[in-house]
């Protein structure tokens, strides 16, 4: 799969990626980081944050995973190396959200 794949995604966001995110989401995609992180595959994107209506709740913000226990893993695709958040999928706000890392490259190659 190659970024194009994203471009449905980018769509229904209404924004474009960053191309360090766009490369991350290809190449970490429908994976687990650990036992209990999972990284959606490109197209389950759209689908899991419509179903978390992320959207209306964390404008701004793409869940990009899930801890596997109700909480979403957020961060702001437009940034080349967003911050990543958790955040409880009953309390879908920004100020709710809790920082697991200072940035996306270095969370996925510190995991």
């Amino acid at each position: 799969m190659d970024v194009a794949a994203l471009a449905p995604v980018q769509a229904w966001f209404g924004a474009a990626f960053s191309a360090p995110v766009l490369a991350a989401l290809v190449a970490q995609g429908d994976r687990f980081l650990d036992d209990r992180i999972r990284l959606y595959a490109p197209d389950e994107l759209i689908e899991r944050n419509a179903t978390y209506e992320s959207r209306d709740y964390c404008p701004g913000y793409l869940a990009i995973g899930d801890d596997s226990g109700g909480r979403a893993i957020m961060i702001d695709p437009r940034l080349p190396d967003p911050p990543v958040y958790v955040v409880d999928h009953g309390a879908m706000t920004a100020d709710a959200f809790e920082a697991l890392a200072p940035a996306l490259s270095a969370w996925l190659h510190g995991r």
